[in-house]
Order: structure tokens, then sequence, then C-alpha cells
């Protein structure tokens, strides 16, 4: 039996090293944290020799040539002096194995000064051998890695491409350099730049200048707190209309350190569950500070995990605070609009001066018809700019209101309210839907067996609360502004608004409108009765095995959805239909969602059958609509909150603005 001997440090600090450095990457990782641990404000990273040779300087603290000689020692930090300080933490390096680790694989040279010193001091430190000497330098750290791994020739041989270790270099230097957009970061390759940012402090300006978004997506600011919990949620997601295949594009940030962060991440899948494809991730950016007592980051050799003491009250809070970012981006669209109304209005009191100025020299019938043409002009301003407040203001009591419960998980339905343009007419008024005004329905067009009525677009009527009776007529206006330009091929929808233009396709826009109005009309204990069709004639279904087994697994889903099957033990047969799709073909319906399901594997089911309820349900492309149905489908469609993308996640419309469409007809 061998004696049980203790290793030398030199030997134990290249064991720490199979953990602690892996790659080029680990040693930057590293040496950067103890760059922004030292409170500095510019950093350089040079990379250069196949990633082998690393070069970090900064302008922070620095340290005293004692103080530098014992960093180079094994378990030596400055950042931890009790154990309860483990509890407490507010720097990213604590265990003091990073130098030594690094030293003990490659030769590493340290320039340090402190600011108050008049000379700096040279600690340089290989093959377990650590040698001092004063030197001048600026006041900072400078930390030089040379022949990484020269001594470990097994970890040398599994280095990857220089163009790949390099990539990993960029993704740590990105996340740190925006988890500290208040520090100027620059890193080179090579000898050029790869990125820099400003140090601005602004995280949307240093997300931009770091590369991780391509600058081209349309963010929603995330930005929420719990006061109980100590929990502070901000940073920025994208529209659902910008997403990829992989979760690169999410960095998640939990006290100034970047993490992989499970809660981040499924907060992020639920929240965009039915506004983007599946399989795709969202660009996101979502910075969480919370209380370090509550936090553990001593669970993983580099620190990339942790874990939370409340982590279901931090995951209700981050996805709520995300849902109301995605909801709230749609009635910051209307303060803007109030904005633009607001300098109209500027402009009417400006004629208003000129009219007084008329009216003083003399021309009596000029200043009566320039009073009369003021007048009406600021009549429909105010009418225009009170409807578009009331907008705003229903959006903002519906995030509000959401947002008190703070002890309860959001569902779907939770997002989801939203209140149809639906006005009532003034007699005698006849002015068109197609400029943004007012429309009379319902109308005396006759509708073939075939047109959009059957779809439910020319049932917006509701019964009137005293009467109980449907009113002879009401109206829908389109937004400020818009105006219906074209119609093409039954399909598409060419419409002319303040921007430029928009194209709008009537299957996604009457899906989505559909969609949220099935998961409105959902309750916890299940859709009422009046939502659901009882067929007179049961249709029988031919269903595959699958199929079949699927539906019989998930007929209580079903019924919840107004469906109902009398289930034998050869034939499934169909009894009821949820009212939206009682003039459909029933057996095909039900044949397809029973696919749909099959396919849907770990996902929420009654969201899967109530997407597919929707786009079954949908007016389809090439059905003819008429123009009362066409100004309805974009009332409905726009009054919803999330209305960039189907369920499913197709884009509902195409934006050009003026400035692109002058682009496309005069390329540079």
């Amino acid at each position: 039996m061998p004696k049980v001997l203790v290793l030398a440090d030199h030997i134990a600090s290249q064991i720490a090293a199979g953990e602690v450095v892996e790659r080029p990457s680990s040693v930057v990782k590293e040496l950067l944290e103890n760059a922004l641990d030292s409170g500095a404000t510019q950093i350089e990273i040079s990379i250069s020799a196949d990633c082998r040779d690393i070069r970090i300087a900064d302008n922070g603290c620095g340290m005293e040539i004692e103080d530098a000689v014992l960093a180079f020692h094994r378990h030596a930090t400055s950042k931890l002096k009790t154990v309860e300080d483990l509890w407490n933490l507010n720097s990213l390096g604590f265990r003091g194995e990073a130098l030594p680790s690094i030293a003990s694989v490659a030769r590493v040279t340290c320039l340090t000064r402190t600011h108050d010193s008049a000379e700096g001091s040279k600690i340089e430190a290989a093959d377990g051998k650590v040698t001092t000497s004063q030197t001048g330098c600026a006041p900072g750290t400078v930390m030089e890695v040379q022949d990484l791994f020269y001594n470990v020739p097994a970890r040398l041989s599994f280095l990857k491409r220089a163009s790949t270790e390099f990539g990993h270099i960029h993704e740590i230097v990105q996340s740190l350099a925006i988890a500290y957009p208040q520090v100027a970061i620059n890193l080179i390759h090579q000898g050029q730049s790869s990125f820099r940012t400003t140090g601005s402090g602004d995280l949307s300006l240093a997300v931009k200048e770091a590369g991780l978004f391509s600058g081209r997506e349309q963010l929603c600011e995330v930005k929420a707190g719990d006061r109980d919990l100590g929990l502070s949620i901000r940073g920025y997601v994208a529209k659902p209309l910008h997403f990829r295949g992989d979760r690169k594009g999410i960095l998640s940030i939990v006290n100034n350190r970047p993490v992989r962060c499970p809660l981040t991440y499924k907060a992020l899948d639920y929240a965009y569950s039915d506004l983007i494809p599946r399989g795709r991730h969202p660009f996101a950016v979502v910075v969480v500070d919370v209380n370090p007592t509550n936090l553990d980051v001593n669970i993983h050799p580099t620190k990339k995990e942790i874990k939370y003491s409340n982590g279901n009250e931090v995951y209700i809070a981050i996805q709520r605070a995300l849902m109301l970012a995605l909801r709230q981006a749609k009635s910051e669209a209307r303060e803007a609009e109030v904005a633009r109304e607001r300098e109209e209005f500027h402009y009417q009191v400006s004629l208003a001066r000129d009219l007084q100025s008329t009216a003083f020299s003399g021309d009596e019938q000029q200043a009566e018809d320039q009073a009369a043409s003021l007048q009406t002009a600021q009549n429909e301003h105010a009418n225009s700019v009170s409807a578009i407040m009331h907008e705003v203001s229903d959006a903002r009591t519906v995030a509000e209101s959401i947002g008190a419960r703070a002890t309860r998980q959001l569902g779907f339905k939770d997002r989801l309210q939203y209140a149809t343009r639906l006005y009532t007419p003034v007699d005698g008024e006849t002015s068109s839907p197609v400029d943004g005004r007012a429309y009379h329905g319902p109308g005396t067009d006759d509708e073939s067996p075939e047109s959009a009525s059957e779809y439910g677009l020319a049932s917006g009527a509701k019964l009137s609360p005293e009467s109980g009776q449907l009113p002879t007529q009401y109206t829908y206006s389109l937004p400020h502004g818009w105006r219906i330009a074209a119609y093409i091929h039954n399909t598409y929808i060419i419409l002319e608004t303040p921007e430029g233009m928009e194209i709008v396709e009537q299957h996604i826009a009457h899906e989505r409108t559909l969609y949220e109005r099935l998961l409105a009309q959902q309750t916890v204990a299940g859709r009422t009765t009046e939502c659901a069709q009882r067929l007179l004639v049961s249709t029988p279904l031919q269903l595959s095995m699958e199929q079949s087994n699927t539906l019989r697994n998930n007929i209580e889903i079903l019924r919840k959805l107004g469906f109902d099957f009398e289930c034998s033990e050869d034939h499934v047969t169909c009894t009821q239909v949820p009212l939206e799709l009682a003039h459909k073909d029933y057996a095909c319906v039900v044949q397809e969602l029973a696919q749909q399901l099959a396919i849907a594997d770990g996902a929420d089911l009654e969201l899967e059958a109530t997407k597919s309820i929707a786009c079954q349900s949908a007016i389809k492309n090439g059905m003819p609509m008429s123009e009362r149905d066409l100004v309805q489908l974009l009332c409905e469609w726009d009054a919803t909150p999330r209305n960039d993308t189907c369920p499913h996640g197709r884009p509902v419309r195409l934006k050009f603005s003026m400035e692109k469409l002058f682009q496309m007809f005069h390329p540079a």
C-alpha cells in the first residue's frame, strides 16, 4: 500500500487547472473578471498566436507587490474573509484558484501599480516559480499569458482551430461587456479590433456594440421589480418577428454575472410559446438583480450555473416581466400616435393665430371661412385623440391589474384581454371605411354561402345590456391614418399608413384574432356551453391507430375546448364541436387536430389544440371578403395586443417605411 503524500503546490495547481482552465476562453474569463472586480473603467483584451497568447490590460486599482505575489498562491483572494461572505458576494471571482491554475499551464507575467504608487511591480510565474522586480508601468494591471498549455501536451492537442477558440473567447467577452455597460471594453484579435464598447452605461447600446443583436431587431424594454423579494428585472427582448434556432441570442445576467439560468430560459419559452415557431428561440437580454443571500453561485467550477433559494417566486416574476413587456409594446405605439396628434394640434393652434391676425386685418369673409375650417379640423382631432387615449388607458388598466396579481402565475388568458374598436354611429354618417373613418354595418350587401360572414367576421354586433337585443347598426373604424389601398387575389390587404405601407395576409390575421378570442373565452373550469355546438347527427371519425390513441389520451383537454366524443373499442364518434368550427368538415378537423397533438411532444397540449382550432376556423386565403368584412377584420386584429405574428409564429404583416421604399427604388 503506497504511503499518503501531500502533493506539491504546482502539481495541485495543475490538477485544479483541469477544471478551471478548459481552453483559452477560460483564461480570458478569469482574468477579465479580475479586471472588472478591480473597478476598471477601460479594459483591452489582445489575442494572438492561435489564441495561446493573451494580454489583458486595465486601469483598475492595481496591487501592491506583496498582494501581487500572494495572488499567485492557491486560495489567496481579497474578496472573502469569512464563511458568511460566501452568501453576500458582490464580486465575480472569490475562490483564489484562477491565477495559480493559469500559471501552472502557461508562462504568466503581471505588471501592476496602484494609483498612489510611484513605480510598479513585475511578477513572473512559470513552472511553479514566482519572481518579482520593480518596473515602471501605468496605473492598473496588465496580465500577459504566453505559450498556454506548453507543458500539458494532451490538453494542447485537444484545442480546436484558432477560429473556433476565438469564437468562444468572443462569446465570453461579449457577455461580460453587456453585463458591465459602464466599462469600455476592446477585444483585439491578431491586431484588429473585433468589437469595442464605449462604456456609456446604456444597456441597449452595449448590446448593439457587442454584436449580440444585429441592430435591426425591434426591441421591447423589460422593466419590473418586486420589493418583497428584493428582486429587480430589466433588459430587452426582441419582438416575435426576430428569432433563431438556438439560444445563442439569449443572455441571462444575474447580479452582473452572465450565467446559464434555466428559469430565464423557461420563462422565455412560456412567453413566446404562441408567438414564434416551435423549436425557435427569441433574442433577449434579461438582467436580474437579487439579494445575494438568496443566491448560490458556488455550485460549478467555472461559476456558470446558479441556484435560487426561492426559485419559483423568481420564475414567476421573470415570466410576468417578459409578458408585460411584450404586451406594453402595443400601448407604447398608441402613445406615439398620440404624440403625432399633439403635433397636429400645435399646427392647428398656429392656424388659429393666423386666423386672428386675418380678422384684425378687416377681411371678415376670409376670417369666417378659416374659422369654419379650423373648427372642423379641431373636432376631428379631438375625436381621434379621445379614441386613442381611451385605448391607451384600457391597455394600461389591463397591465396594471395583471401586475397587481403578484402571488399567481400568469396564464395565457391574462395577457390576451382586448377590446374591439366598436363605436356607436352618428345618425346620417356615411363616410367610407377605407380612409380610416367610420363604417356602418351590418350592411345590405348580399353575402354568398362562401363569404367571410361564415367565419365570424360579420357577427361583431353585441347584445344590448338594457334590451338584450342586437343593435340595428354598428360602426368599425380603422386606426387613424390607415387606408385600404388594395385587396390582391382575395388574400393580401395593402394598407397605406402614416409611416408608409403594410401588407396583411387575411388568413393569418384572422387566425391571430380567433386565437385571442378563444383564449379569452377559456376559464379555469373549461369553456362554457354557449361556445360549443352539439351535433344533430354524430360524425364517425376515420383515425389511424396513433391518432386514435392521442385523442383518447387527451379527451378531457378536448372537452374543455368544446369537443365531445363517444368512444368504443374500435370507433370514435364526434358529437360536439367548438362553435368556431360549426361550418367545417368535422371529421377532417378532428383528424388534423389529433395529428398535430401527436407530434406536439412536450408542448402544452391545450394550447396546441387552441392553435389548431383557430387555424382551421380562420378564413382561408383566396376566399373573397366584402369591404365591410375587411374593415372589421383589420379593426379586430389591430385591437389584439400581440398582433405581429400568428400563434404558430408566422408574420401577419410586412412593413415598408417610406425610407425603405425609397431605398428599394433608389439603391445606393
